[in-house]
């Protein structure tokens, strides 16, 4: 006879040590990452790789998540919870090797997207007994509450110790660190992890493997299209015009094949829900103000000439916000107050750090200026996260539910930020150039302010032993180097400007949204008493006018 268990450990392991282990599983789970964005910077220079490589390999691993979520729990009723962890840990030790010794973009790419997959698996084995031990009546709301503030903070950190290995010793130690760290997550398993069956055996025979690989396929096709458009012009690149349509034609032929098969990979019924599309629209909108980290990196690195780790420092400030998110969302659910009024609060937040941001954006700032702003963004995430989290799943069943997981993911971690950063990236270039033009146009040797800038510069090389030529060439090179830091800063700021604008505009969506349906009997009752009241003070009208 088959025996089932719920949990990951055996029973003469004590309570609060099953809670320790549990922690020390997840924490590495969640902040696991085939390419860490701080690094970007150093692993350029050491693999020869474009920044548009390492952006696609981090939109991989999102997609790749995205879309096994349906099959995870399918997994988790087919194998034995210890076995999966197993591989899945051992997976992601391999692939972490790959990643830290390749110098091809496409095999990290593939590395990624395998890893995000893989993390998947890991993640539904850890993240079930925490959400039976947040929430064991099942509160969405509750269990949100905890859930994002710890992923959204945790990755923070990651980020930031990822950063700090990597200026102190090399970026391929943080793959090495990470390695140490699941062998130990590894040893944990095979310690203490149960052999038992967490539910009936699920046969895999009704999965539709095609229906996988075409929404695969089509969404690596548009990560290509979004990670490369800018560099290959858009356009006017023959692989940008095919890998759109072909990415177009297989989507098409992914939701034609769900709406004719009897067990389809992803339900599109859940469409039919108001509340899930809505959500994507959210999450969509949300966005315009996430995707915003690459035009701040290009001020605080360009302009204000911080390092990787100076930043990384100052963006544990989003960890601090994540965490007043959770306990901000934890009380205005418990008082049971509208949720349409925490996704403006979300919102709000976001819009308030691009405007101090605006208003901030000087070559003089010292970096503990950026600190509340950030605490800002991390607060308006997760906020965001939460409200339109527990906004989509609600009333959902567990295949719904998995449906809308997966696709509010695919828009959440990719769609919505790819496409948002591709248009930044491009404005931001393309501001740089006018800015820069702008500047320039009125610049030459009648203009007394360029003259009284040069003279001091080439008089101080001068004074150094450079010739006159050697001289002038140093004083154009930092004139031109000021010229182009101002256009950043200028373009950055317009980019900004337009967000904050854009933020007003999504509030009066949100505002005009109705996020619970309208109860027409009260309204009915209200008009009924209203109408009786009407009724009864003509009566009483009429009695004072024919009374004595």
């Amino acid at each position: 006879m088959q025996t089932y268990k719920l949990g990951l450990f055996h029973d003469w392991v004590p309570k609060p040590v099953q809670l320790l282990l549990i922690i020390l599983l997840t924490i590495p789970i969640l902040g696991i990452s085939g390419v860490y964005s701080t690094n970007i910077g150093d692993m350029l220079g050491s693999q020869g790789m474009m920044t548009e490589d390492l952006m696609m390999a981090s939109y991989a691993s999102a997609i790749g998540m995205a879309l096994v979520f349906p099959l995870a729990l399918r997994t988790k009723q087919f194998f034995r919870s210890r076995y999966i962890l197993i591989l899945t840990l051992s997976s992601l030790i391999l692939l972490s090797y790959v990643c830290a010794t390749t110098d091809h973009a496409w095999v990290l790419i593939g590395a990624n997207m395998v890893m995000g997959m893989i993390k998947a698996f890991a993640m539904m084995e850890v993240i079930l007994p925490i959400m039976f031990i947040i929430s064991p009546t099942g509160d969405r709301p509750k269990f949100y509450s905890v859930f994002y503030p710890l992923s959204i903070a945790l990755a923070q950190i990651a980020s930031y110790y990822a950063t700090k290995l990597s200026f102190e010793y090399s970026w391929h130690a943080v793959y090495y660190y990470t390695i140490v760290i699941l062998l130990f997550c590894l040893l944990l398993v095979l310690i203490f992890g149960h052999n038992y069956r967490g539910s009936k055996k699920v046969p895999f025979y009704q999965v539709d493997w095609l229906s996988f690989v075409l929404i695969l396929t089509s969404m690596m096709l548009l990560n290509y299209v979004l990670s490369y458009g800018r560099i290959l012009d858009w356009w006017n690149n023959q692989s940008i015009k095919y890998s759109l349509f072909g990415s177009a034609l297989l989507a098409i032929w992914f939701i034609q094949r769900q709406m004719i098969l009897k067990r389809p990979f992803l339900s599109l019924e859940v469409f039919k829900r108001k509340s899930v599309w809505m959500s994507l629209v959210l999450i969509f909108l949300m966005g315009i103000f996430f995707a915003s980290s690459g035009v701040q990196s290009a001020f605080t690195t360009g302009v204000l000439k911080y390092s990787a780790l100076s930043n990384a420092e100052i963006n544990l400030m989003m960890a601090l916000g994540a965490v007043a998110g959770g306990f901000f969302c934890f009380v205005w659910f418990k008082r049971k107050w509208s949720l349409k009024g925490l996704v403006l609060c979300g919102f709000t937040a976001f819009i308030l750090y691009h405007l101090i941001l605006f208003f901030l954006f000087s070559p003089v700032i010292e970096i503990h200026d950026l600190a509340f702003p950030l605490f800002l963004k991390g607060l308006g995430l997760t906020i965001l996260y939460i409200s339109i989290g527990v906004y989509c799943a609600d009333k959902l069943t567990l295949t719904e539910l998995l449906a809308a997981v997966s696709i509010l993911i695919l828009f959440r971690s990719f769609i919505g930020p790819a496409f948002w950063s591709s248009v930044y990236s491009y404005e931001l270039y393309a501001g740089q150039l006018k800015h820069t033009a702008f500047l320039v146009q009125h610049m030459d040797a009648n203009d007394p302010l360029l003259s009284g800038r040069l003279s001091p510069l080439v008089q101080g090389a001068m004074s150094q032993g450079k010739s006159l030529e050697v001289a002038q060439s140093l004083a154009v090179s930092s004139v031109w180097g000021t010229v182009q830091l101002q256009a950043t800063m200028a373009a950055a700021k317009e980019i900004f400007g337009w967000i904050v604008i854009g933020g007003g505009l999504v509030l009066l969506f949100v505002m005009s949204y109705r996020f619970v349906p309208v109860d027409f009997r009260r309204l009915v009752n209200i008009r009924r008493r209203f109408r009786g009241q009407e009724v009864l003070k003509r009566q009483e009208e009429m009695l004072g006018a024919i009374a004595p």
